[in-house]
């Protein structure tokens, strides 16, 4: 069965039942074909049938006691072992499914990177979290039972050998970590007696079966029995962390606390056992013993964690749809915990009412007048997230309602159970940051990393590397310095830094710079140039590698007096907690504390300083990413949007009262930016990977998948592109080389101004308007063009007569969160009531006006009839005079070459392709708003001549351009499109699936003869 057959998905063949065996060869490529072995299945129990003369293993429905992972027994699912893991999954899954959870399994297996991608709608989300918590579930069973198995190993060594050798490996040791401990009789069994089970070890009767193994070639030392579970050894005395100024345990120690150090120290243990029996194995061992030892040496990193999983995507809406999927869709049940904004979490409604809730929260914590927060704690242990609770799954809306039921801070409730989560969920910019990562928690090492609607993660990640200071921040940095150095706190330290702020203030306003980037409102100076090396200009700013040294040292004692002033306010509130009526008689109040003593920088200018120092680091002269950036000095006014940061926020709070430091600075009419621009996104993404055991890459719009690897600068040794799940004969992709006045439909942007191109494409939009049922979505490359085009419609009248067929919504450029909602739900509405039998078209349905990159193109579902119709026009290409878009494309031709100086160097695309390559991810992502399950139908509609050329359709994702098709006039696609709706709906009909909003549409489509299977392609032209 082939994941990458043409046509129609295949279903699953009906032998694939409850418990199915899908295997794959060790030397089959990940992509390949998935051999499907039979099972034969008994109709009454449902459970594979007994082969001849071996008697059925019974499956234990009691959860161990230690795993961390368990499965809801009476979800309902079904199970299926891929690539030798069992996953249990809610229905039979597609084809595309079970390639994407073998292919990403055995990437897991093998600790290496992966990229899949996979349309919108094919399950991809549900997939991936079966197979990983599958996958974690094995690994942990395996990781137990391979550790259990060691230890009986190194049991059985002692009983026949002497365990003296322990002192001197210990001693041996720079800094001997244990201590000698009193030791039991319950502890003095486990040295000459076999393991019990019913003491809690792990006895010779495990379930071996179900467990696997985790190293090659590796023999498991326990017997099958299913009806036992596997525990590590709990009895065993702990060893206790031993202080400095004790040694190595004395002569006279007793054989079972060698025993205990020994396994404390197991490594270590091995490593000895193996060195000193290199010829023979030694007294008590077998040769298997000692080829599991090596293979545990072998596989050590491997073998030591259990790996925790980390999935990010795009936004915290998309994050609540995956807890909604694992919480309602999958039988796994672990510990998880969400990851999110204070801005989404807070229920202090004095914080939320400020400008800036994330200082304001900072500054309300440190002064200890938070009470949610001084209480978090309390939600740590609610009933509710507890195991088996009610919210057990959790999102950050459920954390929140516990939170203000229980008036407890759900944000660090939140932070602190995502520190022994075994999976946590979070938006992408919180493992791609290193500053966010750092502030959350996020610990990569070792850990599986799954980022998903990744077609994002290179912009991302050049963002999360990049960092613009405005010279209003440096002069926040700047006073609160000044302040600093007049109460006498570390006055050469704080004189360094407010030093550097003032100097990189005078210089940013410097009105010399050579602005080579003219805009609209906008001066840009970059470096290197012609003429002034980076270094050149580094060592004029103050920026010199000595200076910076400098500023490492003087931010590092900075921030050790903030930690210390901080503890010494946690210690005040701890004693004033005794008092009961401290909160009322001091509410609101700042702790009484010397004035002179609790003064500090603000987090805001710390977080500043640091992403500086961590910028600067990546341009030392050491830095193998120093050649990846651009310095740039930007000039704009004050009308534009700058970027902001919680140091700027700090304006818009009351001043406090400070001394000036140097001259008085004048006010000015510009906003001044020092930036430093990443133009490699390898910067940051190569950290993660070099720290991550596993990364996986997925979306439905990846392609070309092998640009993106290059890009990220980090190899992903296995890549996927699957068939979208939707049946052929559901959808049609067509291209309209020409409009209504024999022109060619070409979006460049020497055409869009001409109105002969716009006529052309409001007659188009009007006739497939009257045709499409539902609702219908347009997509262009600017909000610019859309106002150009709307203003155009209206004097033609071509707008009122598009509203004769459908309402007319248009995405607003800007505008917060709140008020999209709302116009998405007036657009769904619209669509969703019930309107009174024979109504005519007009009002039968909606049409939405938007643009590529924008709010709608990305993560909203319009399934069903909430948009049978896209369509879209141009080719969204960057703009070619961004500032930003200039210098990435020359990066990028300077980097398309080998370089012999640097070999190891990567070779990317040249600028002219990843500027292509950006613009058709763009159109892949609008196109994947419609088709959003199997049942779901529509038409994808390329106003564009450009997609009449094979090199372009060729760049679209997998499951449109293998079906793409072309018409040179739109007269020639009517017959066709009118056929096919007619077909969609009359089957809907016929399924009984409410309509009412196109069964009006039915008899203008009367006429059509569709009694020939060959009538929807009659006048079509394959390009493929």
């Amino acid at each position: 069965m082939s994941l990458h057959s043409q046509g129609a998905a295949a279903e699953i063949p009906p032998y694939i039942s409850e418990y199915a065996y899908i295997d794959t060869k060790p030397s089959m490529p990940p992509e390949a074909n998935i051999e499907v072995k039979r099972e034969p299945i008994d109709a009454e129990t449902k459970q594979p049938e007994p082969k001849p003369d071996v008697k059925p293993k019974a499956e234990s429905t009691a959860p161990s006691a230690v795993e961390c992972i368990r499965v809801v027994e009476d979800f309902g699912h079904k199970t299926f072992v891929i690539s030798g893991t069992r996953v249990h999954f809610p229905f039979q899954p597609y084809p595309s499914q079970l390639g994407m959870m073998n292919h990403m399994i055995r990437a897991l297996n093998s600790a290496q990177n992966t990229m899949i991608e996979s349309p919108t709608g094919s399950g991809k989300s549900l997939a991936l979290l079966c197979a990983v918590l599958a996958w974690r579930q094995s690994f942990e069973a395996r990781h137990r039972q391979t550790l259990a198995n060691v230890r009986q190993t190194i049991r059985r060594y002692s009983e026949h050998n002497s365990m003296a050798f322990v002192r001197q490996m210990l001693a041996a040791k720079h800094d001997p970590p244990f201590a000698e401990v009193p030791v039991s009789k319950e502890d003095s069994k486990h040295v000459d007696t076999p393991l019990s089970a019913d003491s809690g070890n792990i006895s010779d009767e495990s379930p071996a079966e179900a467990l696997g193994q985790i190293i090659p070639g590796s023999q498991l030392l326990v017997k099958p029995d299913s009806e036992q579970n596997v525990i590590i050894d709990t009895t065993i005395a702990s060893p206790v962390p031993k202080p400095d100024s004790e040694v190595a345990p004395s002569a006279d120690a007793s054989p079972v606390l060698l025993l205990n150090l020994a396994l404390s120290s197991m490594r270590e243990t091995v490593q000895y056992i193996l060195d000193m029996s290199e010829a023979t194995p030694p007294d008590g061992l077998s040769a298997a013993d000692m080829d599991e030892l090596r293979d545990y040496i072998k596989n050590a990193a491997q073998v030591k964690a259990i790996p925790r999983i980390y999935f990010g995507t795009r936004t915290h809406k998309q994050v609540s749809q995956l807890v909604n999927e694992l919480r309602q869709k999958t039988p796994y049940r672990l510990r998880s915990a969400v990851l999110g904004s204070r801005a989404q979490t807070c229920i202090n409604n004095k914080v939320k009412k400020s400008g800036s809730i994330d200082e304001e929260c900072r500054k309300l914590v440190e002064d200890s007048l938070c009470k949610p927060h001084r209480i978090y704690r309390k939600l740590l242990t609610h009933k509710k997230l507890q195991r088996q609770g009610d919210l057990e799954i959790w999102d950050l809306e459920d954390i929140e309602s516990l939170g203000r039921e229980s008036r407890s801070c759900p944000y660090f409730a939140a932070r602190e159970l995502s520190a022994t989560a075994d999976l946590v969920f979070c938006p992408y910019n919180y493992i791609l940051d290193p500053g966010v990562r750092g502030s959350t928690g996020v610990e990569l090492e070792g850990n599986v990393v799954i980022l998903d609607e990744a077609h994002n993660v290179e912009n991302a990640a050049r963002d999360s590397g990049s960092l613009e200071i405005t010279d209003e921040q440096l002069h926040v940095v700047a006073m609160e310095c000044r302040m600093m150095v007049d109460r006498g706190k570390l006055i050469k330290d704080h004189e360094t830094v407010g030093t550097l702020a003032f100097t990189l203030i005078n210089w940013l306003r410097d009105s010399d710079h050579p602005y080579e980037y003219l805009e609209f409102d906008t001066q840009t100076a970059v470096w290197p140039r012609s003429g002034e090396s980076l270094d050149d200009l580094l060592e004029r700013i103050l920026l010199s590698p000595l200076f910076v040294f400098q500023l490492h040292v003087s931010f590092s004692a900075i921030e050790g007096y903030i930690k210390e002033v901080r503890s010494r306010k946690e210690r005040q509130r701890r004693n004033d907690d005794d008092d009961d009526d401290y909160n009322l008689h001091n509410k609101g109040q700042p702790m009484e504390e010397d004035e002179e003593d609790s003064r500090h920088l603000s987090t805001g200018s710390m977080r500043l300083l640091e992403q500086l120092l961590r910028v600067l680091g990546h341009l030392a002269p050491d830095s193998p990413f120093r050649q990846d950036y651009r310095v740039a000095c930007i000039r704009k006014s004050k009308s534009q949007p700058m970027p902001e940061d919680a140091a700027a926020s700090e304006l818009k709070r009351k001043p406090r009262k400070r001394r000036r430091i140097g001259p008085g600075l004048a006010t000015s009419d510009c906003v001044n930016v020092l930036a430093f621009w990443a133009l490699n996104p390898g910067v940051v993404f190569s950290e993660i990977a070099a720290k991550a055991r596993t990364i996986v890459l997925t979306s439905g719009t990846l392609s070309p998948l092998d640009s993106y690897a290059s890009e990220l600068q980090v190899k992903f040794s296995t890549t996927l592109e699957a068939n979208h799940v939707i049946d052929s004969q559901r959808f049609r992709a067509l291209t309209v080389e020409c409009g209504t006045s024999g022109e060619l439909l070409e979006g460049k942007y020497k055409n869009v101004d001409l109105l002969s191109f716009q006529d052309d494409v409001g007659n188009a939009i009007a006739e497939i308007v009257s045709r499409s049922p539902d609702g219908m979505l347009v997509f262009v490359p600017s909000y610019s063009l859309l106002a150009k085009l709307m203003a155009r419609w209206k004097v033609t009248e071509c707008l009122s007569e598009i509203e004769v067929h459908k309402r007319v919504f248009t995405e607003p450029q800007g505008g917060s969160k709140e008020e999209f909602d709302r116009l998405l739900t007036t657009y769904r509405d619209c669509l969703s009531n019930n309107r009174p039998p024979g109504c005519q078209p007009a009002l039968r349905g909606a049409i939405m006006f938007a643009v590529y990159r924008g709010k709608v193109s990305e993560g909203i579902d319009f399934s069903d009839y909430y948009c049978r119709t896209v369509v879209n026009i141009g080719i969204p290409y960057p703009a070619f005079k961004d500032v930003k878009v200039i210098l990435k494309r020359q990066y990028n031709d300077d980097r398309s070459t080998p370089n012999r100086n640097n070999p190891s160097q990567g070779v990317l695309l040249n600028g002219s392709k990843w500027y292509d390559i950006q613009a058709f991810r763009a159109i892949n992502q609008a196109l994947g708003r419609c088709l959003r399950h199997k049942m779901d139908w529509g038409v994808i509609i390329m106003l564009e001549s450009r997609f009449a050329q094979r090199w372009n359709v060729e760049r679209l994702s997998k499951w449109v351009r293998q079906y793409m098709s072309v018409y040179r006039t739109f007269d020639e696609a009517k017959m066709d499109l009118d056929a096919f709706y007619k077909t969609r709906i009359q089957e809907d009909i016929d399924a009984g699936i409410d309509n009412s909003l196109v069964n009006d549409i039915l008899p203008a489509c009367s006429s059509l003869d569709l009694a020939s299977p060959t009538t929807v392609a009659a006048h079509t032209v394959a390009i493929l």
